[in-house]
């Protein structure tokens, strides 16, 4: 009776290996990929309605611009796809030296696809939200008509 030896190095089983180790790591992988793309899309919608908070601020502080002009010149930052579902705050100074605030919140949902949700990381109820404050150099109470609104370059 003859024995039959088995190698281990069978170009065969080299390829059933790679297939195993493919199986393995390609799910890691992807999640990676998948996790890089929503916190940085996630990360420039944060940064996004920041800057739209505090362009509003700033526009209510120098300006002493009425409710309706604040949103949207917070709109206009915000642009047209996050403007549509963003909702805006708008808490006046009463008196010059009185610190007003804009609240803007957008959900997550429309600042990036929601990638990560088969992980049980959801997008949805979740929402950025930022508060900006700043010191009112004048008051819609006290601005008269005939002051031009100056142009902040926003």
């Amino acid at each position: 009776m003859r024995c039959k030896t088995v190698s281990l190095h069978h170009p065969n089983r080299r390829g059933a290996v790679l297939s195993m180790e493919l199986v393995l790591v390609l799910p890691l992988f992807l999640l990676l990929i998948f996790s890089l793309v929503e916190f940085s899309m996630l990360t420039a919608g944060q940064a996004r309605v920041a800057s739209a908070a505090q362009a509003g601020a700033r526009y209510m502080s120098l300006s002493g611009a009425e409710e309706s002009a604040v949103q949207a010149r917070v709109a206009q930052v915000l642009g047209s796809d996050l403007s549509a579902v963003c909702s805006i705050a708008v808490q006046p100074a009463n008196y010059v030296g009185e610190t007003g605030y804009v609240t803007v919140s957008v959900p997550m949902q429309s600042a990036s696809p929601d990638l990560l949700w088969f992980i049980g990381f959801g997008l949805a109820g979740r929402s950025l939200e930022m508060r900006a404050g700043m010191v009112a150099e004048r008051c819609a109470a006290t601005a008269s008509a005939e002051t031009p609104i100056p142009d902040i370059g926003i």
